[in-house]
């Protein structure tokens, strides 16, 4: 008599996986497909295995690390650029960014009525401070400084990309 029920209810544990993973697709689908890089979007957030139970809260999380470790990032390549006021000022508006970061990342573990648009505006005042950045050096930056930015920048825009769909 349990015999009976026990492959029904194994067709059953089977589409809720099924499922789950085709709605954790569609989600990060619907997130990548509305930032300035899709491809980065989708490759960094199929390869972060917590994505796979993640909602967008987590994923906000997610792209938030990233955004910081690329943020960062461009802060060492400006500090490789050599000395001059530009590196200094590129610094520290990074550093705002990284700051602005975190506020976002505290936003999304305490998600409450009008967290929306403060989310917005500090993913927004971050995405600007790295976008000052590239101000600073004008024709004259590097390369790969340049690079660096743009994949900040990049991250901080998957971000944005989560608030407009919270």
């Amino acid at each position: 008599m349990g015999s009976i029920f026990i492959f029904p209810l194994a067709n059953i544990s089977i589409l809720i996986v099924f499922l789950s993973i085709v709605c954790e697709a569609d989600l990060i689908s619907n997130i990548c497909s509305k930032a300035q890089n899709p491809y980065l979007c989708n490759k960094t957030l199929k390869s972060d295995n917590r994505s796979r139970t993640a909602n967008l809260r987590g994923l906000g999380q997610i792209i938030i690390e990233k955004a910081e470790a690329a943020t960062q990032d461009t802060i060492n390549v400006a500090k490789s650029a050599g000395k001059g006021t530009g590196v200094g000022e590129c610094v520290g508006l990074c550093a705002d960014a990284i700051n602005k970061l975190k506020q976002c990342s505290a936003l999304l573990k305490d998600f409450g009525r009008g967290s929306v648009g403060e989310l917005k505006s500090r993913g927004s005042g971050a995405m600007f401070h790295v976008g000052l950045c590239d101000d600073v050096f004008g024709e004259g930056e590097p390369v790969k400084l340049k690079k660096a930015t743009r994949r900040a920048q990049d991250f901080i825009d998957m971000l944005l990309a989560v608030a407009s769909s919270l």
